[in-house]
């Protein structure tokens, strides 16, 4: 159902609008902190390095639970970032609560396409995913310019307000519009750790950690 993929795609714009929306605020977050930009980039290596070390195996944790749960798990992280952020924390608190959700980010998008192509027939699969993915030019042309020029007019805290109002969106929506999708047929975790030893996803995850 196209449905499903549209939902997902939705989250994908709040995920990569959290994500990236800290690219166009990194100068005024610096500022205000008082450090390096250097330093106030760790805001979005940080969130990278997380994804890239903890991204497979935080899917296979959670490959047996109910997909509905886990989107909206995910997607309420993202909510918490951006509400907490915009409230400017300390440095600390910032860094702690931009990690949070890119523990989930992977398990995210894995799961949105899960479900996008869960009720189709392997002729519209490619076009459902596809759905899925677009979130993200969406968001590249769209929500993250747009939290980066509020954030010019008034302040930083404003990029973070936009990107928890996107979030807040996507899980309304995840939450009212999409069943409970609990996983019928759970796959032995030994099955699943097979595909982290094959070759092409272990060069596939040394080139994008590197």
């Amino acid at each position: 159902m196209k449905k499903y993929a549209y939902i997902g795609c939705l989250g994908f714009i709040a995920v990569i609008t959290t994500e990236f929306g800290i690219i166009g605020i990194l100068p005024q977050v610096a500022e205000h902190y008082k450090i390096s930009i250097d330093k106030a980039g760790y805001l979005l290596s940080a969130f990278a390095l997380v994804i890239a070390l903890t991204g497979p195996f935080m899917t296979l944790l959670t490959s047996g639970m109910d997909r509905k749960k886990i989107m909206t798990a995910a997607i309420f992280m993202f909510l918490f970032t951006g509400i907490v952020s915009s409230f400017s924390p300390p440095f600390w608190l910032l860094m702690m609560v931009r990690i949070l959700p890119a523990f989930l980010q992977p398990v995210y998008i894995a799961t949105a396409l899960s479900v996008a192509v869960s009720r189709s027939d392997r002729s519209h699969k490619n076009e459902l995913m596809s759905i899925v993915f677009s979130g993200v030019a969406i968001a590249m042309v769209t929500t993250v310019p747009f939290a980066t020029w509020i954030s010019a007019l008034y302040s930083w805290e404003y990029s973070f307000m936009i990107q928890a109002v996107i979030s807040l969106i996507a899980l309304m929506i995840i939450h009212f519009l999409l069943p409970p999708m609990p996983v019928k047929e759970k796959k032995s975790y030994g099955s699943q750790i097979r595909i982290l030893k094959q070759p092409v996803f272990i060069l596939s995850t040394l080139t994008n950690f590197l």
